[in-house]
């Protein structure tokens, strides 16, 4: 009995070290790294996706910048999720947005980055926000 027992934990213990090891296993602060690098790469071209942005969006008027998105009270890691995952121009609506087609992980790094933008309240300094862990944070 002590054999399985000790055989079990074996194989639970291997399990945690393969999942802490995988790519999918990021902290916060990479996401946010490489979220910025996404926005960059694809969502410049119609936001102004960061502070540090060399060039300006291609639409007149821009999209909303990222940093307005992220003090709106709406704003989670799940209305973000959502949004980015449909599809919002059709023959009814042309101008709307286009599907970027992200993802799940390349989601999760846009939306850690978006969030990232949003001040922190002087309650919380340092801590991750809430909405990235998937609590909408009243505001």
């Amino acid at each position: 009995m002590g054999r399985l027992f000790l055989a079990c934990f074996a194989v639970v213990a291997c399990s945690a070290l393969a999942a802490a090891q995988s790519p999918q296993a990021t902290n916060f602060s990479d996401d946010v790294e490489n979220g910025h690098h996404l926005a960059a790469l694809i969502c410049s071209n119609c936001h102004v996706a960061g502070p540090d942005q060399l060039v300006e969006p291609i639409p007149r008027p821009p999209a909303p910048s990222f940093e307005s998105i992220a003090r709106r009270s709406t704003t989670s890691f799940d209305t973000i999720r959502t949004f980015l995952a449909t599809t919002h121009r059709d023959i009814s609506n042309p101008a709307g947005m286009p599907n970027p087609e992200l993802l799940d992980f390349q989601v999760r790094q846009v939306a850690a980055y978006l969030l990232s933008l949003r001040k922190p309240s002087a309650a919380s300094p340092g801590r991750e926000p809430d909405a990235v862990r998937g609590r909408i944070v009243p505001r």
